[in-house]
């Protein structure tokens, strides 16, 4: 918060939006699942290129599948933020380029090229703070 103000700043608030993609993406490739959880609102949803998954619980069962001898690395990039007529609702947008490989001991072998995928979400201010209410998974280049 601004000491000068009460209430969040338009910057602070972009700031912490555009700090929910990047979280996503590190807790993701760290296999923080109950970090990733929590970067969403109760009800929020999950969309990863057209299978959707509703709340947390079924958002948790998602996680909960992912292969353990997978290795991804998320790179965000051309984050925007735009806010919606009211101070409590945004949209976001974002390019995230998507590798993945193999773990193995040692450094991870790459299977295949990266992709880019996009993220298209709205976000809500909780009383916890801004939190993905939805997230549109959509590939942009197949690697």
């Amino acid at each position: 918060m601004n000491s000068d103000q009460t209430q969040p700043t338009r910057i602070e608030d972009e700031a912490a939006c555009a700090r929910l993609c990047v979280d996503f993406a590190n807790h993701l490739d760290a296999r923080r699942y109950p970090e990733v959880l929590d970067l969403f609102t109760q009800d929020g949803s999950l969309d990863r290129m057209g299978t959707v998954f509703a709340g947390r619980a079924a958002i948790e069962g998602f996680l909960d599948a992912r292969p353990t001898g997978m290795t991804t690395r998320h790179l965000c990039t051309n984050i925007r933020v735009h806010f919606d007529d009211g101070a409590d609702e945004a949209t976001g947008f974002c390019y995230v380029l998507f590798f993945q490989g193999s773990a193995e001991t040692g450094p991870c072998i790459a299977k295949g090229p990266p992709s880019v995928v996009e993220y298209h979400d709205r976000f809500s201010r909780t009383s916890s703070g801004w939190r993905i209410q939805e997230r549109r998974i959509r590939m942009a280049i197949q690697g």
